[in-house]
């Protein structure tokens, strides 16, 4: 199998045959550019022999000097292309079934908002404009993705139901919840003022000042300034408020199995890093009370 040429046909497949976001075409592009170059060498050989395709990691990790969860991201996208060209009989078998390919990443916790950012960020926030402020309520009151914010439409927002019809990866759908009747009134008069609660179902909820779908850069754009008139020092960002709001809502108590519904996890093993994250949190909070210090015994 020529490599290269089923790396393009894989692309365009993607692009014409598959209900894949932009994000992930542009992901898959990143991807199989790598494999373009490797392969542009001559020297190496085909990632399609187990042998290959463990050179190739190696190669993705040595040479071209790529941290563990891209080199990770890279091979699935291999994968991905092996499990296609097998299905259309271009191979007899991927090589992913016989190759020992492991990488391990580093233990990270995800990166919250302290309750005093939370609170600085949420105080300057009425002096953003409409659609950054609401896109940063609804970001950390639902714990959605970016970009499944930015392709909510007004037909999947039921204020009836205090509901929204949230797009995740893979096309898969869920619902996600407005717990407050502040977020469902906020929510209410952004549609009115904006002279969306008569739109088409299929208008986008964030537009520009010309009517098209709000970019994710430009969320990410304004909750950085928003993050920067309010003193917040380390950079923010729109999934730091999604790890936000998974941690708030383990500590609130909701069990672990709905927070996996809610954030639209396939695996329940995502989700439980959040739960470091709260023992975390209580462990500064049982040092800080220093409960034997307090008997000052002498």
């Amino acid at each position: 199998m020529d490599l290269l040429a089923a790396s393009t046909a894989f692309l365009r497949h993607c692009r014409t045959g598959r209900d894949l976001s932009a994000n992930t075409i542009k992901a898959y592009t990143q991807d199989l550019g790598d494999l373009r170059r490797y392969l542009a060498d001559g020297a190496h050989a085909s990632p399609a022999t187990a042998s290959g395709l463990t050179a190739y990691a190696e190669w993705l990790i040595g040479p071209r000097g790529l941290a563990p969860a891209t080199v990770k991201r890279r091979l699935a996208c291999l994968r991905a292309l092996f499990a296609w060209a097998e299905r259309r009989g271009d191979i007899a078998a991927s090589p992913f079934r016989t190759a020992e390919v492991r990488i391990r990443l580093p233990k990270r916790l995800p990166r919250c908002l302290t309750a005093v950012e939370l609170r600085r960020l949420f105080t300057g926030r009425r002096q953003a404009s409409a659609p950054i402020a609401l896109a940063v309520l609804l970001l950390f009151t639902t714990g959605m993705r970016v970009a499944e914010l930015t392709a909510l439409r007004v037909g999947d927002i039921d204020l009836e139901r205090r509901t929204l019809r949230v797009r995740g990866k893979g096309n898969r759908e869920r619902q996600v919840f407005l717990t407050s009747s502040e977020v469902v009134g906020e929510l209410r008069a952004f549609l009115r003022d904006h002279g969306l609660h008569r739109a088409s179902p299929t208008t986008p909820l964030l537009q520009t000042e010309v009517g098209g779908r709000m970019s994710t850069d430009r969320i990410r754009r304004g909750l950085r300034r928003l993050a920067e008139r309010a003193g917040l020092t380390r950079r923010i960002t729109p999934h730091m408020l999604r790890h936000s709001a998974a941690t708030s809502l383990l500590e609130a108590g909701i069990d672990i199995r709905f927070v996996q519904r809610l954030l639209g996890h396939r695996s329940i093993s995502t989700t439980e890093i959040y739960t470091h994250v709260s023992d975390e949190r209580l462990k500064q909070a049982v040092l800080k009370a220093n409960t034997l210090g307090r008997l000052r015994v002498g």
